[in-house]
């Protein structure tokens, strides 16, 4: 319908894994949650931003050592955070080849992942294609997380805009209940 009919209704038709982005457990796990069912208390929690924008390259991995200088200057991670690593991609946004850079950009360390799991994180997000970073073979962070019924935010922006501790998020999907992934907003209370 449109503005002759009296009122405009659009239909939307966009992949759910574009722009910034939610991966669910069901995403590679097919007994996983869906979208819908991730509560509301895991979407709205503490955030901790690892600024590693000055050192990351395409084969960056964010580390445990990032990991322990990051709660050195602003304490330990707390149970329930979604930990985000800015790693600068996100400047890249505008160039699609650049961004993509043959799947070659920063992500988290299966160590750092596994400290992070063992912190009892709520998610894990990032401003690249992936947490993996330039592991697309394996997937070992969405492995661990997703198997373990937490959930990824990828393309993240404006990482910098944020302080590294003190903040909170609420990154409200919308509920799909079949979603595997599905694109969201994701906003930091200051």
């Amino acid at each position: 319908m449109d503005y002759d009919q009296g009122v405009r209704v659009l239909k939307y038709h966009m992949h759910a894994g574009i722009g910034t982005h939610m991966d669910a457990p069901s995403h590679f796990f097919k007994e996983g949650r869906n979208i819908a069912d991730i509560p509301l208390e895991e979407l709205a929690c503490p955030l901790r931003i690892i600024d590693v924008s000055k050192a990351a390259h395409p084969e960056y991995f964010i580390s445990v050592e990032d990991l322990k200088q990051h709660e050195n200057i602003y304490g330990k991670i707390p149970k329930g955070a979604l930990v985000c690593g800015h790693t600068g991609w996100a400047s890249r946004w505008s160039d699609p080849k650049s961004y993509r850079n043959e799947m070659r950009f920063p992500g988290f360390s299966k160590e750092a992942a596994r400290l992070l799991f063992e912190r009892q994180v709520a998610g894990i997000g990032i401003d690249t294609l992936s947490p993996d970073g330039s592991d697309t073979q394996d997937f070992p962070v969405h492995k661990l997380f997703l198997g373990a019924g937490k959930y990824l935010i990828e393309n993240l922006t404006n990482l910098d805009r944020a302080p590294p501790s003190g903040a909170s998020v609420i990154a409200f999907p919308p509920k799909l209940k079949s979603g595997t992934e599905v694109t969201l907003r994701v906003v930091a209370i200051i």
